[in-house]
């Protein structure tokens, strides 16, 4: 009960501090207001300064609240918008305070332009935080931009407006103020840029932008005042209508709807953009001070806009670099995951599934054998269950070492699966078999293991061996005879070291070979080969085909959600471009990740609201760096919408239907496939006749129907079988189907 009472207690206050207290705000900010304008009216001011001021005041403390709400993408400017409020209502307290003093007009705006200056330049640097981040290139090319707009909007508005009047006005003293409207128009375009980050923007955001559009109104207002004798009431409105807006854009933060402009332009385009159009601004005021015969003035603006584009194409180039080698480092990192178990640092079944098969090819040539251990944790289980899955990885990774310790240099060692490794020995023959497998069993007895809280755990392995040519003639028979030899080391009692007695061949006949593309065998009833024959066929699928063990043919050979793809283009009909177009984006659809933080990647249970806003990121980010490649920019939009639903709600853009490319229709189907069938830190490995119904149910919602039932039309990785299914249609029909590429 106790409990159940602090619980709702928790939740009680965590709603409260949710909830921006505007009441108590309001409360406060009206005697605040009421204070200040009484006191200013005793010195002759206006109540409506007062007003102001107490309502700036509001703002900030609004803006305050709103930080926490903020998402990850505007939070940077959240984060200077208490600041930007704050330096205008000291703006106009320092113009109200010192005109009660000894202090000339000049002066007075002096002070009260440059700390308007101020607001609107943190505010800028929010944006560009927001847009920009921590990255050198990004600020760089940021500040560039707002160069490029400033001379755009100054020079006009400096040649045009000010410098004819500003000498009958009090001078350079209100150059400060005066040059606010451009800083107000660069900071506009800033924080409008940063929204183009997400597909779809908050309410709250385009409330924002319309509050620094009223506070560039009013400091427009406020230079007619300053140089055409205008009222400054109107100034006076505008800042409060700045004040105003912020306060309900800061109470819409993190609880208004998003919403999609029709018109969705990329923030690398609306960048460019707004370039082009500065660009083209000062080049046309630049030709018209030319016709008036303002030669210095026009050279001025062409030399300092011309000098700002080049840099700009200077660092751009820069930027499309560094992209370049953060691809190319992507791309390295994804040959080595093809290859590398992540947990333990050792090769992985791909890996191995080429190197055995070269090793076979290699001894036939040699006449040397070839050996192969099958290494078993015995127990292992009750570790995961009594300390947990996280101790059970640190064991995994201990076993690993001492089994490289184990052996010689030129040997390999593998991780089959779960706590299974594997050991390949190149002239491996029975003796030495027997002699390296004792060594390894030998290594788990000379140490326990050290687990957390100074606990130790004695682990004991069970090792199965076989050898080429006595045990078997292809790579799926002897790793048939090593897992016989394996079960009966377990049966005998475990922590044992057993060869296989030359028979398994014939003890097993399902583990006869299999070409290359072929289906996963049926289950056996019998028990010794039950739980590996399908990591066996996956050993076999593609080893005869097997050139080299480099990490990229690995990948090629053994990527199945390429040839999946491709078949699926087959069955539809695209032609042989769309084919290959369909392999490579499988191939890379989500080298995106590779820029996201792994404690997002490997985060076992669900992702919060800013961890789930990252993650969809990486379609746009995996499009971005494949563009940058020779070769294969053509896949690009096929990587930014393979997350795209056909009913219109995926991501990052909501495309529905037809909308979204058929070959990104086909990806995004073959993608959720692999996810369903693969163990993922968040989700069990789903049966085939399970995830054959989630693709069945998702049809017409987020998946194509004809995609789907394209798909299903051949068994799970039966890839020979379904070009028989897709050849003996073209017969019927009279047609031919494409080929795969």
């Amino acid at each position: 009960m106790s409990e159940r009472f602090l619980q709702n207690g928790d939740e009680t206050r965590a709603r409260w501090r949710d909830t921006s207290p505007l009441v108590a705000e309001i409360a406060l900010m009206l005697a605040l207001a009421y204070v200040v304008s009484f006191s200013l009216a005793l010195h002759g001011a206006v109540l409506r300064e007062g007003v102001l001021l107490g309502a700036l005041a509001l703002a900030a403390c609004s803006a305050a609240y709103a930080v926490r709400r903020a998402s990850e993408s505007t939070r940077a400017i959240w984060w200077s918008v208490p600041l930007f409020c704050l330096a205008l209502a000291g703006s106009e307290g320092s113009r109200l305070l010192t005109g009660h003093m000894d202090v000339s007009r000049g002066s007075r705006w002096l002070l009260a332009g440059a700390i308007m200056l101020v607001a609107y330049a943190v505010l800028a640097l929010g944006a560009l935080r927001s847009l920009a981040g921590s990255s050198l290139i990004g600020w760089s090319l940021g500040l560039i931009d707002s160069a490029m707009i400033s001379l755009a909007v100054s020079a006009p508005w400096y040649l045009a407006f000010i410098s004819p009047r500003i000498g009958d006005h009090g001078g350079s003293d209100l150059l400060p103020q005066l040059l606010v409207p451009v800083v107000a128009v660069v900071t506009l375009v800033l924080v409008w840029l940063s929204n183009r980050l997400v597909p779809k923007t908050e309410i709250s955001s385009l409330v924002l932008i319309a509050a620094i559009g009223a506070g560039l109104v009013g400091s427009l207002l406020l230079g007619r005042y300053l140089l055409a004798n205008g009222s400054l009431a109107p100034v006076h409105y505008a800042l409060l209508a700045t004040a105003l807006l912020v306060v309900v854009a800061a109470e819409l933060t993190g609880r208004s709807r998003r919403v999609r402009s029709r018109i969705r332009l990329s923030v690398g385009v609306a960048r460019m953009a707004v370039v082009l159009v500065a660009f083209v601004a000062a080049l046309a005021y630049a030709g018209l001070a030319f016709r008036r015969g303002d030669q210095s003035g026009g050279f001025a603006v062409t030399t300092a806009v011309s000098v700002l584009l080049v840099i700009r194409l200077l660092v751009q180039s820069l930027e499309r670099h560094h992209h370049s080698a953060r691809l190319e480092e992507a791309l390295h990192e994804q040959e080595q995951l093809a290859v590398m178990d992540s947990l333990t640092g050792l090769y992985n079944r791909r890996f191995l599934d080429a190197e055995l098969q070269l090793e076979l090819d290699r001894g036939a040539r040699s006449h040397a054998p070839v050996g192969v251990l099958l290494c078993d944790l015995d127990h292992f289980k009750q570790i995961n269950d009594e300390y947990g899955h996280l101790v059970g990885d640190s064991v995994l990774r201990e076993v690993a070492r001492r089994l490289l310790n184990a052996v010689r240099n030129g040997d390999l060692v593998a991780r089959y699966g779960g706590e299974e490794f594997v050991v390949l020995l190149p002239d491996g023959g029975k003796e030495k078999l027997r002699e390296i497998g004792e060594r390894c069993r030998l290594a788990f007895e000379i140490a326990p293991f050290e687990l957390p809280g100074n606990q130790q755990a004695q682990v004991t392995i069970s090792i199965g061996g076989a050898c080429w040519p006595d045990d078997a003639n292809f790579p799926r028979g002897l790793i048939g005879a090593a897992d016989a030899a394996l079960y009966r080391a377990k049966g005998a009692g475990r922590n044992q070291m057993r060869l296989s007695d030359g028979d398994a061949d014939e003890a097993s006949p399902s583990l006869a070979p299999l070409p290359a593309s072929s289906s996963p065998p049926v289950e056996t009833s019998q028990p010794t080969a039950r739980s590996r024959l399908d990591l066996a066929s996956s050993l076999e699928t593609g080893a005869a085909g097997a050139k080299s063990v480099s990490a990229a043919a690995a990948q090629h050979e053994n990527a199945l959600i390429e040839q999946w793809a491709a078949l699926v283009a087959r069955a539809l009909g695209l032609g042989e471009d769309a084919q290959r177009r369909c392999a490579l984006a499988a191939r890379y659809h989500d080298i995106g990740k590779s820029a996201l933080p792994k404690a997002v990647l490997g985060k076992r249970g669900p992702l919060t609201i800013v961890e789930w806003e990252l993650v969809k990121e990486h379609p746009e980010m995996g499009a971005t760096l494949v563009e940058l490649a020779p070769g294969l920019a053509e896949i690009g939009e096929i990587i930014r919408e393979h997350h795209e639903r056909f009913d219109g709600r995926g991501y990052p853009a909501g495309k529905r239907k037809e909308e979204i490319s058929t070959e990104a229709r086909i990806v995004s189907c073959c993608d959720a496939w692999e996810a369903m069938r693969s163990e993922r830190s968040y989700a069990a490995t789903k049966t085939t006749s399970e995830a054959r119904a989630e693709l069945l149910a998702g049809r017409g919602t987020q998946f194509d129907p004809e995609v789907v039932l394209a798909f299903l039309m051949f068994g799970e990785g039966d890839f020979a079988g379904a070009e028989k299914v897709l050849d003996d249609l073209s017969a019927r029909a009279g047609i031919a189907l494409p080929k795969e590429y």
